[in-house]
């Protein structure tokens, strides 16, 4: 006979905090994480070609070693200790983030079980159950973007500087001049991505969207703000209301940044006109 272990309120309520402070953890790592494998990795790799390419090596004592060994260091670590801290932290912040969402389904059903949620509320319980769900994706893509953009916006900046010293060493024709020509064409296909796909504009829409819907998860927890004083029956169906619009604002944003810059002109116009 398979006997069933049913954990208390409290007992659950404890590993959400846990969890919740794992996430927190695992967030503040990923960052370090990408700052080397998205940073000091590039950075090391350019430091190495640009430094033996443009400085002149061929006087005694002129600095190479000086040059290659702490950059050739900083390349080592970022391989052999970074990549790998970045792989297994983005595996853990993914593992306790469907920890939470296995924690929050438990903590709905024992409420569920425990009489707490009536049979009418049960559809609303399900569906609250899905917001920060919701949520944490928004937040997610608003990262994922965010990181886009970033990226794509070094290579504008390190290509135009080293565009700019290819152009300047690029006195006869030969290898200089073909690196200035490669440079220059990578910030200008980096500069066309971020223009055409607007990756910081879709990471601010979605950050501000899943903002927007903590806040209200927030306020209808704690109820404060427009569910304060309110019913439960009332209180619920505002929240899916204001869920509902914010969503739907997001799903105009998006529509928005699809469609090319004269018609966001003149959808911008017409709503003026209104």
């Amino acid at each position: 006979m398979r006997v069933l272990t049913v954990e208390s309120p409290l007992s659950v309520e404890e590993k959400i905090i846990d969890a919740e402070e794992s996430i927190a953890m695992a967030l503040y790592r990923m960052r370090w994480a990408r700052c080397v494998v998205f940073g000091v990795l590039p950075l090391s790799v350019a430091g190495i070609v640009a430094g033996n390419l443009l400085i002149d090596f061929s006087d005694p004592g002129a600095g190479e070693f000086a040059l290659n060994v702490p950059l050739g260091a900083a390349l080592a670590a970022s391989v052999i200790v970074g990549i790998p801290f970045f792989v297994i932290t983005r595996g853990e912040l993914r593992r306790d983030r469907k920890r939470l969402r296995r924690l929050l389904s438990e903590r709905e059903d024992l409420a569920e079980a425990s009489g707490q949620v009536q049979d009418e509320s049960r559809a609303f319980n399900r569906y609250r159950r899905k917001v920060p769900e919701l949520r944490d994706s928004y937040w997610r893509s608003a990262g994922k973007y965010r990181s886009r953009h970033n990226r794509f916006q070094m290579v504008v900046i390190v290509g135009s500087i080293l565009a700019s010293v290819a152009t300047t060493a690029a006195a006869e024709q030969g290898f200089w001049s073909w690196l200035a020509v490669a440079l220059s064409a990578s910030v200008s296909v980096s500069a066309g991505i971020i223009s055409q796909f607007k990756f910081r504009e879709r990471s601010m829409n979605l950050q501000q969207t899943a903002d927007s819907i903590d806040l209200e998860v927030k306020a209808f927890t704690l109820g404060i703000r427009r569910y304060k004083g309110l019913p439960a029956e009332r209180a619920a169906a505002e929240f899916a209301e204001e869920i509902e619009r914010i969503k739907e604002e997001q799903r105009k944003k998006e529509l928005q940044l699809e469609q090319p810059p004269n018609g966001q002109q003149g959808q911008e116009t017409s709503v003026t006109s209104r």
